[in-house]
Parts: structure tokens; sequence; C-alpha cells
């Protein structure tokens, strides 16, 4: 395990954060990750679910467990003074989960349940239909939670092994708040293994070459409204021009309020949209991030704003950008690093992540020189490199019965 702890000043808290590598992207059934996770805090060799939460409860703490693309683990958030009684929780959730059959199948049901939920709404329908166009075949195409029929076959052996390959292939444990550093550090190299890092949680993913057919529509479920997005993929998380497609995207819509050219064009001056946005690195991980923009709009405007975003790609790759957006964009992302860096909680998801990927994101200084050693001609560079309108992937969600048959 690799140790990181902070202390954080102001509220007397504590956040724990324990994430092992391997995530969606190293499962051999949709929703193993996600379910592994979330049954961490279902029982252990020495208590059942009722008194994990019974004992949490009494100390005003919360313990949960999860899992995503890249990691599965648990997270406590407690009281300072109790920092050594949480951190002996997760020890404890860690090393000693039971992963019984009737808690994984309680955990398949609210997946199942999770999974029919977002389902209901037409925005999301759409927007996993759009992650299938992208992705497939490899998990990030896919609801975390997997699919029914895989929940449906998990057993207590699958996510027990899933979590032993996590544990073996290595992971982090971060401990921040108003704690003594030196301290803390000690009590986690005697609960936690220090080991070197072990191999691979599991087989390589299947590369996210997407589905054939570069438009797909579909019925949504919706009444009266239509989803439309469309992109395609482009870098993962520790490329080397992240930072300035970061800013690329604020320019073109992932900002605050209607700013960039995106929502500007089709919400404001057209009125094509009541809701549009961009963004040109959404999700980006181990496998490659999005561009992705997306307008809410009605069925008969379809047509017309999918026309309009692809003129704004167009002109912002012929005409390049302004010294001024240039400078908007990065004094936005500059801006909110602050808000990113106040609570304990905040501080241990950063340093769990600059851990995972061996980049100081923690750090707000490196985080300012990576921002600023993008210029104007560089950024247009990456642009021209990395944006590709005639590779463009669209997805359009329609209003009618959901789950009906997508148009031929």
């Amino acid at each position: 395990m690799i140790h990181r702890v902070r202390r954080v000043e102001g509220v007397p808290v504590v956040a724990v954060r324990v994430w092992l590598r391997g995530g969606s992207r190293a499962e051999s059934l949709p929703g193993q990750c996600w379910a592994t996770g979330r049954l961490l805090t279902e029982g252990t060799a020495r208590r059942g679910w009722r008194d994990i939460a019974a004992a949490a409860e009494a100390r005003g703490a919360v313990l949960y467990g999860s899992g995503g693309p890249e990691a599965h683990g648990l997270a406590a958030d407690a009281l300072a003074e109790d920092w050594e009684l949480a951190l002996s929780w997760v020890a404890e959730l860690l090393y000693d989960s039971s992963f019984l059959e009737e808690r994984v199948r309680w955990i398949a049901r609210q997946g199942e349940t999770e999974l029919r939920s977002d389902l209901d709404q037409p925005e999301v329908r759409t927007a996993w239909a759009f992650l299938e166009q992208l992705y497939a075949p490899n998990p990030r195409g896919r609801p975390l939670q997997g699919t029914p029929e895989g929940l449906a076959r998990l057993t207590g052996r699958d996510c027990r092994d899933f979590h032993r390959r996590g544990l073996a292939a290595g992971g982090i444990v971060v401990v921040t708040g108003a704690i003594d550093e030196e301290t803390v550090a000690q009590r986690l190299a005697a609960l936690f293994a220090t080991d070197a890092e072990g191999g691979a949680p599991g087989a390589a993913p299947p590369p996210a070459t997407g589905l054939p057919q570069r438009r797909r529509t579909l019925p949504s479920g919706a009444i009266d409204q239509a989803h439309l997005y469309l992109g395609h993929l482009t870098v993962p998380r520790l490329h080397p021009d992240l930072a300035a497609l970061e800013l690329l995207a604020v320019i073109l819509g992932a900002g605050a309020g209607l700013t960039g050219r995106v929502p500007e064009r089709l919400r404001e001056r057209e009125g094509l949209a009541y809701s549009a946005e961009a963004a040109v690195v959404a999700g980006a991980g181990s496998e490659p991030g999005r561009l992705a923009i997306y307008a809410g709009t009605s069925p008969d405007a379809v047509e017309r704003a999918e026309r309009a975003a692809r003129e704004e790609l167009d002109r912002l790759l012929a005409e390049g950008v302004t010294e001024a957006e240039l400078e908007e964009a990065r004094t936005y992302l500059l801006g909110r690093e602050p808000f990113r860096r106040e609570t304990a909680r905040q501080w241990a998801d950063l340093l769990a992540e600059a851990a995972y990927w061996g980049l100081p994101f923690d750090d707000p200084q490196w985080r300012r020189r990576e921002l600023e050693a993008v210029d104007r001609r560089r950024l247009e560079a990456v642009a021209r490199h990395h944006l590709r309108p005639d590779e463009l992937r669209v997805t359009v969600g329609l209003p009618g019965p959901a789950g009906g048959p997508e148009p031929a």
C-alpha cells in the first residue's frame, strides 16, 4: 500500500480513503467491481452489516464502499478524535470482509434498481447509448452497476476473488484532517502493508473501438424532448496535452453558467436548446476521455442544433481562439482550484488521485504551472491535432417508449 497523510486545519474531522487498483476495467462480469466495493461494508468475519452500521452511527461516522472505472475501495469520515477507530474499522473491512451470498444478492438487487431508475430518465438513457457508441466493448461504455444479467450471475466468490486481486495488485491509503501526521503515519504502517506493488489486478480490458454506426437514434422514453450528443474519443488522463484540452473545453462550453461557444450559439443566440454544454476530455482515465457536445432540445430542432455545433467546431479549427478566450479559460480553471482544497474530504480525494496517477495533482503551484505553460499557438495546435469533426459520432434520443427498437 502507498500511504499518504496530510493535516488539514479547520473542522475537527478525519477522512480516510482506500483505493485498490483494478476498477471496472478489470472485472470479468459486468458490475463485479461496483458490487465488490459496495459489499465491503456488508459484513466481516467478526461483525455483520447491522453491527457495522450501528457502530458507525454511534460515533457519528460514515463508512461506505464503492467501485469505479479505475479502482474499488473504502471511505470513512469521522470526528478527528476517532481517527484511530476509523482506521481500525477500515482495516477490518478491507482485510476481513465476508462477501456472504445473501448480501451479494441484496446488493445485486440494489444495482438492478439503480439501473432501472437511471434508464427511466431519457437524458441518462441517451447518454449511456452515446457512451456505448464510443467505448464498446470496453467497460467504460456501460454503467458502473454493469448489467442486470451480470449482476444476476455474481456470487460471493466472484467478489471475493476480485477483491483479492485488488489487494495483491496494491493500492493507496490516505488520511487527512485535524491529525498529527507522524502519529497517523506510524499507525498506517502497522495496519496496512507497505509491500511493493504487485502485478496487474486482471486481464486488460478490450480496447474502446466503439460501435460501427456513426449515427444512432433511439426512443428515449421522453414525452416531447430530444437529447443530442455528438463527439469522439480524445486522450487518456496522463496525456501531455490534457491541460490544453481542458482549456479548450472551457472555451467550447465546459465552464460555469452559459459561457462558451456552444451554449452561447445554441442556447443564447439561436434558441435551439434549453440546455447546451461541451467537454473535451470527459472521463479521461486509463482509457481516453471524450469530446462530448450535448444539447437538450426539441425534436424538430435536432438537425439545426447539430449543424450549429459542427459549425462551431469547424470555426474553432479554422479561425483559432482569441487571447481573451484563452485567458478567461485559464482564469476560470485556476480560480476554482482553491475551492477543491477546502475540506479534509477534498484533500483525501486529491491525494488518492495524485498517488494513483503519480502526478502532484494536490499541488496548486504545479497545477498553475501546467495551465500557464499553454499559450495560444500551442492551444490551437492541440485543437487541430485532437478535434476531428469528420469523425464525430452522433446519438439522438427522441420521444417514444423507452426500450423500443432503434430505427434502422
